[in-house]
Parts: structure tokens; C-alpha cells; sequence
């Protein structure tokens, strides 16, 4: 029941971190940024708009926080480096969220959209699977048997 393929991210197994907590917060923050999507697509009052970004922007910074406590925890060699790419996120999501308070992105909402769910498939596709390999090859995490 996709509505555009194009904005959607749908989450499945192959984005597993082996961690259910952080699979969770995954979840919800692609069902988010979807959500974002269409009201975008769907052209949604600008209120509604701002309302769905905001809401991706405070669900990231609870699950930054929490993921990089966890990769402190577990000693994860790379956890600074890991913590300055989610500050880069985070300045991109708030540099979107200005223009979308300041009026200036009307006709960019839609590229917003589609750059925010590509910057957020290439952090997990990329950063987070090292992590969650370099736990699985430390023995800390299994992956699940399906």
C-alpha cells in the first residue's frame, strides 16, 4: 500500500542492528520520515509539515543519544567518529526545519523529503552495519536465526 514508492523507506530484516531496542527507535523514525513524506506529497498545510519535521527532528536526537550511549558501553572503537556523523545529520535536519520556519522551501519540500530519507538509508546502510557488524564479529551480538 505504498502511496509513492519514490519518498517511502519500508523497514525489513536486512536493517536489523540485532539490538531490539535500536531496531525500534529505527522503525519508528523511518515510519516518521514517511510520514513526512506524505504530508509533503499530499501537500499538507504548512503547519502539518512543520509539525512532521519536528517530530523527526526530536525522535533523532533521542535515538542519537541513545544509540551512542550504547556504542560507549560496548566500547565500540569508533563511537566519537560515529557521534560527529550524527551531529552532521542533526545540523542537516535543523538547516531544513529553518527553511521550512523562514517560508523559504515551499517548492523544495518535496527534495527535502526524498534528501532527508537518503540521508538516513545511507547513515544506516553505511555507519550503523559497522557497528552492528563489528559487535557481531566481537561476539556481543548474534544474529537472529529466521
Amino acid at each position: 500500500m505504498e502511496a509513492n514508492p519514490i519518498s517511502r523507506m519500508d523497514w525489513n530484516e536486512s536493517l536489523s542492528m540485532y539490538i531490539p531496542e535500536i531496531d525500534a527507535e529505527h522503525q519508528h523514525f523511518i515510519r516518521l520520515v514517511n510520514e513526512l513524506n506524505e504530508a509533503i506529497i499530499v501537500r499538507m498545510n504548512k503547519k502539518e509539515i512543520k509539525n512532521r519535521m519536528r517530530a523527526v527532528l526530536d525522535d533523532a536526537a533521542m535515538h542519537f543519544a541513545h544509540e551512542e550511549a550504547v556504542l560507549k558501553e560496548w566500547g565500540y572503537p569508533d563511537a566519537e567518529e560515529h557521534a560527529q556523523k550524527h551531529a552532521q545529520i542533526t545540523a542537516f535536519l535543523n538547516e531544513i526545519m529553518k527553511g521550512i520556519n523562514h517560508g523559504r522551501m515551499e517548492h523544495g519540500w518535496l527534495e527535502a523529503g526524498l534528501e532527508i530519507k537518503k540521508v538516513l538509508i545511507q547513515h544506516l546502510l553505511n555507519e550503523d552495519m559497522k557497528y552492528r557488524d563489528y559487535h557481531v564479529a566481537q561476539g556481543q551480538l548474534s544474529r537472529p536465526i529466521l
